[in-house]
């Protein structure tokens, strides 16, 4: 099963940002197929004692961060072009903290922040911003902000490419 609507990555319900679809806050949901039914179904495949990396674009990015505040089980973090303008995520990473050890890459296009749309526009500083926090939080080893060229839509492989390939190195040097 493959989730992927605004719903099922939300963490919380919120107005649509662009279009007329509301985010319907499902992220619980999703969160929990993820630790009861996926992750259990990847460690009998492929091992127990393997670490596990959540890695995420756009919507999805933001859902990576955001269980890095919820559940303990992911030692690295990626969120590309995260959508941390999203309603009240500024409020609350200010109560929240990370609940792992974990080694957390961020990035953005440089031109995302750049928009007409004044909910999105936000996405540049709230991203800084959530850098600074990681910076402070004594449950995150390394993090990093890496600004990308482009918009949100430009290069999204490579960007994802570049997560895994910092990831990897920096859980290697540990």
């Amino acid at each position: 099963m493959v989730r992927s609507s605004y719903g099922d990555f939300s963490p919380w319900k919120a107005p649509a940002a662009f279009g007329d679809e509301d985010f319907k806050g499902n992220g619980l949901k999703t969160l929990q197929w993820l630790t009861n039914d996926l992750i259990p179904e990847l460690k009998t495949a492929y091992g127990a004692d393997r670490e596990i990396y959540l890695i995420g674009y756009s919507l999805a990015g933001l859902f990576a961060l955001w269980t890095a505040y919820e559940t303990d089980i992911f030692s690295a973090i990626a969120s590309c072009s995260g959508s941390l303008w999203f309603e009240q995520w500024d409020q609350y990473v200010s109560h929240h903290r990370i609940k792992h050890e974990s080694y957390i890459y961020i990035s953005l296009g440089g031109k995302e922040e750049k928009t007409k749309n004044q909910v999105m526009a936000r996405v540049g500083d709230r991203t800084r911003k959530q850098e600074q926090i990681l910076q402070n939080d004594s449950k995150v080893k390394k993090t990093i902000l890496e600004f990308n060229s482009g918009g949100h839509f430009a290069d999204s492989e490579k960007r994802l490419s570049k997560a895994v390939k910092w990831l990897l190195k920096n859980r290697k040097e540990q």
